[in-house]
C-alpha cells in the first residue's frame, strides 16, 4: 500500500504538460487569409477539413526546432496552415519532413551570409523572374524598402529563407515568383498577388470580429 501510494504521489508531483489552445481568431484568419491567396487556383474550392490544427503543431514544431519554444507568431502560424492545404502528413513540408527542411533553411542562411543579405539576394531574383503577371517586380521593390521586416527576427528570417527554398523548387519561373510571393507576403503582410495587392496586417487583430483583409495601394 505504501509503495502504491509513493507511485502516486511521485506521478502527481511530475509536471503536467501544457496544451496551448489555438485562438479562434487565429484560424479565423487563418482561413480568410489562404482563401484569399487560393483565389483562382484549383484548391480554391476545396474544403476546409484539418488544416488549421495541423498548421498549427507543424508551427510549433518548426519553432522548437529551429528556437527551442514553440511560442509561434500569426506569421508562422499561416505560414504553416497554408503549407498544409497541400497536405502535411507526419509533420512534412511538400513531402519532406520539417527537420530535413529546417536543416535546408539553416544551411541557406549560412550560404548567404545571414538574413539581410538573404532577403536582399531573394529580392533581387525575384525581381529578374519572369512574371507575367508583374507582381514579382513590384513585390521586390516593394519588399526591398525595408530589410528589417523579413531579417530582423530569426524566426521571420527563417520563414522567408523557407518561401525561397519553396520558390526555387519550382520548375518554372512564374511558378517560383508566385510561390515567393504567396509565402513571402505571409511575413511582409502587405504584397501583390497578380492584380491584387493585399494588406493582412490587421487580419487577426480586433478580436470576436471578422478578419480583416484590406486592399492596398
Amino acid at each position: 500500500m505504501k509503495l502504491v501510494l509513493a507511485v502516486v504521489l511521485a506521478a502527481l508531483a511530475l509536471p503536467v504538460p501544457s496544451f496551448a489552445q489555438i485562438p479562434p481568431e487565429w484560424q479565423a484568419a487563418a482561413q480568410a487569409v489562404v482563401g484569399e491567396l487560393e483565389q483562382g487556383t484549383p484548391r480554391a474550392e476545396k474544403p476546409w477539413t484539418g488544416e488549421t490544427n495541423q498548421g498549427w503543431y507543424l508551427a510549433r514544431s518548426w519553432r522548437q526546432r529551429n528556437n527551442g519554444n514553440v511560442e509561434i507568431t500569426l506569421n508562422e502560424y499561416l505560414t504553416f496552415v497554408s503549407l498544409c492545404r497541400s497536405g502535411c502528413p507526419e509533420k512534412t513540408i511538400e513531402g519532406k519532413s520539417y527537420a530535413t527542411m529546417a536543416s535546408r533553411v539553416k544551411a541557406l542562411r549560412a550560404e548567404q551570409g545571414g538574413p539581410y543579405a538573404l532577403a536582399a539576394n531573394a529580392h533581387a531574383w525575384l525581381a529578374g523572374l519572369a512574371d507575367p503577371t508583374g507582381a514579382a517586380a513590384r513585390n521586390a521593390l516593394l519588399w526591398s524598402r525595408d530589410l528589417d521586416v523579413p531579417a530582423a527576427d530569426f524566426a521571420t528570417g527563417n520563414l522567408y529563407a523557407l518561401a525561397w527554398l519553396l520558390a526555387r523548387d519550382r520548375p518554372t519561373p512564374a511558378e517560383q515568383a508566385d510561390t515567393f510571393s504567396r509565402y513571402a507576403l505571409l511575413v511582409q503582410e502587405k504584397g501583390w498577388i497578380g492584380s491584387r495587392c493585399l494588406d493582412i496586417s490587421e487580419v487577426a487583430t480586433v478580436l470576436d470580429a471578422p478578419p480583416l483583409i484590406k486592399a492596398c495601394q
